[in-house]
């Protein structure tokens, strides 16, 4: 085997790639917005076998990215493939769990009519939290260096990530909603009307960093919201203002957790705007020289790199 197929599956969005053996070089890919959600209700309402159903998805997708693949291929799926709307539903593997991702879940559909091969990764739980596909990415992530002391891994996103990882072994994780808060305030409460996205201007940014100082001072979240409104109507912030105001108290609230936490190493993964207000977070958080800031680049390779790890686990 000299090639693998990478597919990250997640509720809105997939996308599959043909992976070299093992520089793990990506030598074509390919994405479709037709996410999990939306092919389980394809399926529902064509029916038929489940596991076949999706799999021939994939075989639709790989067609597409390079007439110069092995016949048979091994398939790697991670993301909500795993969960009750996927292939296959599986159960969470448990806390602890090491680096090399030795003790996650796999499973061998041995679907062979295209596919040599499909191994699906299963997602991870506590006892109060449960994750699919971030794991995965974890486990490409954690580098020697991570390996001493307490290191937290953040990821932002529509259900932000903070996985700790404790002398190379992740030992647990918290899930924070701060991107579908956002998301719904800005565009479905009293608040919607307040505010205005926009491209960040050197004083939108400050009124960011207020929010967040508002967050870590401790004042009630519930009522800081609402001031967005008072701030619209007495003209003391714009919309745009308000906009970076509402993201500097949801990401300060999410972030001041590190504070109390007090760990020895921050990895914050992001990239796009969310680095820079992420970063911009720990900043007035006052963690910076305990912060390293992964480069996008690796960001995206981890899901790809963490696959092959957990593969090569199994063999």
């Amino acid at each position: 085997m000299t090639q693998f197929i990478s597919v990250d599956w997640g509720t809105s969005n997939f996308r599959a790639r043909l992976v070299e053996i093992p520089s793990l070089q990506i030598l074509g890919e390919v994405k479709s917005s037709q996410g999990i959600k939306e092919t389980f209700a394809l399926w529902q309402k064509q029916g038929g076998n489940r596991e076949s159903f999706f799999l021939d998805f994939i075989k639709g997708q790989v067609e597409k990215i390079s007439s110069q693949i092995e016949p048979h291929l091994r398939v790697v799926i991670s993301g909500m493939a795993s969960s009750t709307i996927g292939i296959k539903e599986l159960p969470y593997a448990n806390l602890p769990f090491e680096s090399d991702g030795s003790t996650l879940y796999v499973e061998d559909l041995s679907h062979s009519d295209y596919f040599e091969q499909v191994e699906l990764i299963s997602g991870l739980r506590s006892s109060c939290d449960i994750m699919r596909g971030e794991e995965v990415q974890i486990v490409g992530l954690i580098s020697e260096d991570d390996k001493q002391g307490t290191t937290v891994f953040v990821l932002p996103g529509t259900h932000s990530k903070h996985v700790i990882c404790e002398n190379g072994i992740v030992t647990d994780f918290k899930t924070y909603m701060t991107g579908e808060l956002f998301d719904l305030i800005s565009k479905q409460t009293i608040l919607k009307n307040s505010i205005t996205e926009t491209l960040a201007s050197e004083n939108d940014l400050l009124c960011f960093d207020e929010g967040v100082n508002c967050a870590i001072e401790g004042g009630s979240l519930l009522n800081e919201l609402f001031k967005i409104r008072a701030f619209d109507l007495f003209g003391s912030k714009s919309k745009e203002e308000n906009h970076y105001y509402l993201s500097g108290l949801l990401i300060g609230d999410e972030m001041n957790s590190l504070k109390k936490s007090n760990p020895d190493k921050i990895n914050l993964c992001a990239g796009g705007a969310l680095h820079e207000l992420y970063f911009r977070s720990i900043n007035e958080l006052g963690l910076v020289k305990k912060t390293k800031v992964i480069p996008k680049e690796l960001v995206e390779a981890s899901v790809v790199k963490g696959q092959w790890k957990v593969l090569k686990s199994k063999m």
